[in-house]
């Protein structure tokens, strides 16, 4: 079967990426028949149940649909395809669509997939068992059928200001659960949150089932990440005040690390020289992930990145604009 994501278009790489490493989290084989700014179309042999586990972790898709059929936005074209891919479920319809082209006028094109996939059917605006997706751009129009879409207003729903406890420095949840997806860690799998903060990245991890441990190497901040874990209803974690050199003498090795290292004049080294601390976090890390284990590594200066790679092999990078002072850049490291 074909599927195609809809992306969000908020960045060039990350929404790809996040899709991959989930559908890798799952175990899913694929092949992709398509992948732009726009969509990423993909074929498995999976039966959709499977591929709907992963609706519940992204973050930087708007919906999944399975594929109809893909052509050039002209009416002759769309007739030709919408007549020769029929619909083989029954019930009531809607025809719905995202225009992202400034050039071409959709009634037209809504105007013909009704004509082709209405007759016959009830057309029902709201809670119909049928919904035909059109995705216009420039250069072409993608139809599926929703599968699913992406309950993206839970971030929002999490936001600092929301939380018991936070920090204005905090990442907003969308981030923070891209970050644990890149991570591809598995269901009931460990994470570990070296410089966890207000738990931000825990809270993500913890909400769609995984195992976490954070650790901060001040206790004010275990103290309030703590009220926020219990806040949203996460039972199955473990804090503790700690430097990151001393973690190892309190857990195990790891599924995967995912943090976000302190940065700027707001956040605490201890007085420590920030090439130092992060040296020193990198080589740790790699003692406390399992093999093949990932850390997904946030960053304020790209410099850095090399001195991960003393220790890990760099999978990915994604470089995201804060706002007009600061870049972040999403590094991704394999042991």
């Amino acid at each position: 079967m074909k599927y195609l994501f809809e992306l969000s278009k908020e960045h060039k790489t990350i929404p790809t990426a996040e899709i991959i490493a989930c559908l890798n989290s799952e175990n899913i084989n694929f092949s992709v028949l398509e992948s732009n700014e726009d969509v990423f179309i993909i074929e498995i042999d999976s039966d959709k149940s499977k591929l709907q586990e992963i609706t519940r972790r992204l973050s930087y898709t708007y919906y999944i649909d399975s594929c109809l059929f893909s052509c050039k936005p002209t009416i002759n074209d769309i007739k030709t395809q919408a007549t020769n891919n029929k619909i083989d479920k029954t019930g009531s319809i809607a025809i719905r669509y995202k225009n992202r082209s400034k050039n071409i006028n959709s009634k037209q094109i809504i105007k013909t997939l009704a004509e082709i996939y209405t007759p016959g059917r009830d057309v029902a605006l709201n809670d119909s068992d049928i919904e035909v997706r059109g995705l216009i751009t420039d250069s072409t129009v993608h139809v599926g059928l929703k599968i699913a879409k992406i309950d993206r207003r839970q971030y929002e729903e999490r936001k600092v200001q929301f939380r018991p406890f936070f920090s204005p420095i905090s990442l907003h949840p969308k981030i923070a659960r891209v970050m644990v997806n890149l991570s591809s860690i598995k269901n009931n799998e460990i994470l570990l949150d070296p410089f966890c903060g207000t738990g931000g990245i825990l809270i993500e991890a913890g909400i769609i089932g995984v195992k976490i441990i954070g650790s901060d190497i001040e206790e004010k901040m275990i103290v309030g990440c703590k009220k926020n874990l219990d806040f949203y209803k996460i039972k199955n974690y473990k804090l503790f005040c700690s430097d990151i050199g001393d973690i190892g003498k309190d857990i195990d090795k790891v599924d995967a690390v995912v943090t976000d290292f302190p940065y700027g004049k707001s956040t605490t080294t201890k007085g420590e020289e920030m090439h130092l601390l992060y040296e020193r976090a990198f080589k740790n890390i790699s003692y406390l992930l399992k093999e093949n284990g990932k850390a997904v590594i946030g960053l304020s200066n790209k410099d850095f990145i090399s001195l991960g790679e003393k220790y890990f092999t760099l999978v990915e990078k994604h470089d995201f604009r804060a706002h007009r002072s600061l870049t972040r850049h999403f590094v991704v490291y394999q042991i």
